[in-house]
């Protein structure tokens, strides 16, 4: 079949891998859908979406988002991660789609809770044009023709964001800045002083 993919997201955002006997698909981590052939893929689970990396034009625009966002910048992020998983949910998606790229990494692991992290967080510690660069490359990033591995790629982004800012601390507002779930997520993305 044409477009045989390695890695792939079905229409709900589950992450897939041709990784089984004769060439099928299997869930990873393995979440009980079974084995199935390409065929069966997408009958049953399609429209299929290949995994694929973000275009570094998309990346460096999220990270230059941030930083000028300033201390509103990782709090910014956390709404737009909120409010998209909320979106998306309410169209019939999965937070799968926020992992199908590796979902079984521990960058993955983590992101799956960081998702609801945005959404206690107040309007007065968001930056509006931040949120709307943010907001728009994640609904692309999650619907588009290539579903994007997220949870490594954001936690880059942002050391990237601190680095062109001038440190952690100059992104992270002083409610974010102690939490250890936050800071192990982002922490081996960042260049220490």
């Amino acid at each position: 079949m044409a477009d045989d993919f390695y890695r792939c997201a079905d229409r709900e955002g589950e992450g897939w891998i041709r990784n089984g006997p004769g060439g099928t698909y299997t869930t990873y981590p393995n979440v009980g859908l079974g084995q199935l052939t390409r065929q069966e893929l997408e009958e049953q689970r399609g429209p299929l979406r290949p995994v694929g990396a973000m275009t570094s034009e998309d990346s460096q625009a999220l990270s230059e988002a941030i930083a000028k966002a300033g201390k509103k910048g990782f709090a910014t992020l956390l709404v737009a991660l909120y409010r998209t998983a909320r979106n998306l949910m309410d169209d019939g998606a999965t937070t799968a789609v926020f992992t199908a790229g590796r979902p079984g990494s521990w960058e993955a692991s983590l992101l799956r809770s960081v998702i609801w992290r945005g959404e206690g967080i107040s309007t007065s510690r968001v930056d509006e044009e931040a949120l709307e660069v943010a907001q728009a490359l994640l609904y692309k990033w999650t619907t588009g023709p290539v579903q994007v591995e997220l949870a490594d790629g954001l936690a880059s982004i942002l050391g990237s964001a601190a680095q062109k800012a001038g440190g952690w601390p100059a992104i992270t507002d002083r409610w974010l800045a102690g939490d250890e779930q936050l800071e192990h997520w982002t922490s081996a993305y960042r260049i220490r002083p």
